[in-house]
């Protein structure tokens, strides 16, 4: 993938976060004000520590749903987004554009979803 695509994913990755944890901070004023505040470094240090903090408290739907946009901002860093965790082949960028933070193409998604199914049957 060029980087120029992977700039479009990070940019929307980071905006679904962003737009995540602002609904899930409505009404949250010491998150509010935290975000809010530009003096640098100490309150970037609080800012993520109060974010930290929240994050625990969340419940786990909430919690994987930022874990897996945090994973893929992670694999573009590392060079892997958009490969199939399973065959490595490329993930289609409809698919990336659905979802952005899959991790198995179509093929190997369905597969997989099968696979669970028998082991709960």
């Amino acid at each position: 993938m060029n980087a120029k695509k992977l700039k479009k994913f990070k940019d929307i990755l980071t905006a679904e976060k962003e737009k995540t944890i602002d609904e899930l901070t409505k009404g949250d004023e010491t998150y509010n004000a935290l975000k809010e505040d530009t003096h640098g470094d100490v309150v970037d240090i609080a800012f993520h520590s109060y974010e930290t903090q929240f994050l625990l408290g969340l419940n786990q739907k909430e919690k994987e749903k930022i874990e897996m946009l945090d994973a893929a901002l992670r694999r573009i860093e590392a060079g892997t987004y958009g490969k199939c965790i399973d065959c490595s082949e490329e993930i289609t960028e409809e698919r990336l554009t659905a979802l952005p933070h899959s991790t198995r193409c179509l093929s190997c998604r369905t597969k997989f979803e099968e696979k669970q199914r028998r082991k709960r049957i």
